[in-house]
């Protein structure tokens, strides 16, 4: 699950990335974004020559994901880049964590934005373990996992 699929070229790498690992019949991809503009034609396209089970959300996540997350399957990786701000960052933390099993790896992006930076400060080191991944040739972003304990 991607929320912030802008032109959905990490959505194409995602899922390649996936089917090395598994056939494509049994990958999902679910994208949440506003698609403005042609970005919705361009990432169903995009996903379509990839050729796995995909699904798009139009719309701002603060709506479209609780509505979503009530009838999504357990992620096993989800990819944040969505809105910036506290609220947004925080809302689309919270419905995507409801969509964890005990392997998922949830990955917030540009984590030095200060509503994102916030939220991830916020989990709770008790239930999840969080790292700060600084890739050299990206933004900071926090891979989260559950606890197992």
């Amino acid at each position: 699950m991607e929320i912030g699929v802008l032109d959905g070229e990490n959505a194409r790498k995602m899922v390649e990335v996936a089917i090395k690992n598994a056939p494509v019949k049994d990958v999902e991809y679910y994208g949440f974004d506003f698609f403005d503009g042609s970005s919705f034609n361009q990432v169903r396209q995009k996903l379509g020559k990839v050729g796995c089970k995909f699904k798009l959300f139009k719309g701002d996540t603060v709506d479209t994901l609780p509505r979503a997350a009530k009838g999504l399957p357990k992620m096993d990786l989800i990819f944040i880049d969505g809105g910036k701000s506290y609220a947004e960052a925080k809302s689309d933390w919270e419905w995507s964590k409801t969509l964890m099993h005990d392997g998922t790896a949830i990955f917030i992006h540009n984590c030095y934005f200060p509503g994102v930076k916030r939220v991830v400060d916020e989990i709770p080191r008790d239930e999840f373990e969080v790292e700060i991944l600084r890739p050299t040739d990206d933004s900071d972003t926090a891979m989260v996992k559950k606890r197992r304990h």
